[in-house]
């Protein structure tokens, strides 16, 4: 049986999100409630199209040559990637079993335990960070960061790559 996932959309020739030209998978659904958030039609968990892994890696081999040719990959981003891990981990490992470099773009509010096989096939982690005082991180967001806080040390523990991101 394929694993499949709730996307909202993707990007053919992303150059902000990772090394090199990417192809940037927007998954739907995200526990956070950003005051500035720029994806808020991702909020919705239901909303998208679903696809299976296939559907995506056909998409994707159609820039492979762009992708290749300059050092990139592809990043998966939302919403919150971690909601949907089990599909995003199916989706690294194909990409990785094809040599392309995967990025994982969150905002870390995940359960460790639940995301810890999708971080075996993680080559970055691009982490959004939003505020590093609790009660901040409550009014930017309406969630603490004390998950975002464990999944960060973790990665660093794992050696993962962390590019961090700081809305100004």
């Amino acid at each position: 049986m394929s694993v499949k996932g709730r996307i909202h959309s993707f990007e053919s020739f992303g150059t902000l999100d990772g090394p090199g030209i990417r192809f940037v998978v927007f998954m739907q659904g995200c526990p956070l409630r950003c005051i500035y958030c720029h994806n808020r039609d991702t909020w919705d968990v239901s909303g998208g199209r679903e696809y299976t892994v296939d559907d995506v890696i056909e998409e994707l081999t159609k820039y492979l040559t762009y992708i290749e040719a300059s050092g990139g990959g592809i990043t998966v981003t939302g919403g919150e990637p971690t909601l949907q891990a089990d599909f995003v981990t199916e989706l690294f490992k194909k990409c990785r079993a094809m040599r392309i470099h995967t990025a994982l773009d969150t905002s870390g509010f995940a359960d460790v335990n639940k995301v810890k096989e999708l971080l075996e096939h993680t080559d970055l982690i691009l982490m959004d960070i939003k505020h590093a005082v609790e009660e901040k991180h409550k009014e930017i967001t309406g969630v603490g960061n004390e998950k975002i806080k464990k999944f960060a040390l973790y990665a660093s523990e794992k050696g993962i790559p962390i590019w961090i991101r700081y809305v100004l």
